[in-house]
């Protein structure tokens, strides 16, 4: 199912510089969480690369409509392309939720979910570099990767919330940190989920 080349590398480099632009999003927003001590200039930051992962979308959708022969099925680019959307949209929403929520004080588990986000976002841009080499036993590595990944944010998760409930604090600070921690789990989830359609296609062109 893999054609001509040149006309399939828009598809495929178009894939990898949405996936390199979500690297660039998950390390600023770990260099954020650093400290939250200039959170609304990251969050306009992370919301112009969101905007930038829109025009990686469109273009995928505008090549998908004017080709006639594509190098997957057009569900697979779809799908790879809507999950790359929604993990940028995801961590951006995070990002905007230390503004509007006021969360000043960053916290050791932020930084955790931060660098698993980096991890993770490293490992699907290489996924996705494999994928335009036809490297289908290094995006299973990959993948594999990012399940594991995605368990210790599980388990993360659990153990953040946990602790919220250990010692006396303001219900309020309880509440945001709570959905904060939430929504973050959430974000590798779905970078699971993307993962877990590279592997799909892995499975049905290897």
């Amino acid at each position: 199912m893999f054609f001509n080349r040149s006309k399939d590398s828009v598809f495929y480099q178009t894939l990898v510089e949405a996936a390199g632009n979500i690297v660039e999003a998950m390390q600023l927003f770990r260099q954020n969480v650093e400290t939250l001590e200039h959170k609304e200039e990251y969050a306009e930051k992370l919301k112009d690369l969101e905007n930038k992962g829109d025009e990686f979308t469109h273009l995928l959708l505008r090549e998908l409509n004017q080709t006639f022969v594509t190098p997957m099925d057009r569900e697979d680019i779809l799908q790879l392309a809507v999950k790359l959307d929604d993990v940028l949209d995801g961590v951006e929403a995070c990002a905007s939720r230390f503004v509007y929520c006021h969360v000043d004080k960053t916290t050791p588990y932020l930084m955790q979910f931060a660098e698993i986000l980096e991890r993770s976002a490293e490992f699907l841009q290489e996924a996705f570099i494999s994928l335009e080499k036809r490297d289908f036993n290094s995006i299973q590595k990959y993948v594999v990767e990012i399940n594991l990944l995605e368990n210790q944010a599980d388990r993360l998760m659990r153990e953040s919330i946990g602790s919220l409930f250990e010692t006396p604090m303001d219900p309020i600070e309880l509440i945001k940190m709570k959905e904060v921690y939430e929504r973050l789990e959430d974000v590798t989830d779905t970078a699971e989920d993307l993962a877990d359609v590279l592997e799909s296609v892995v499975m049905k062109y290897a």
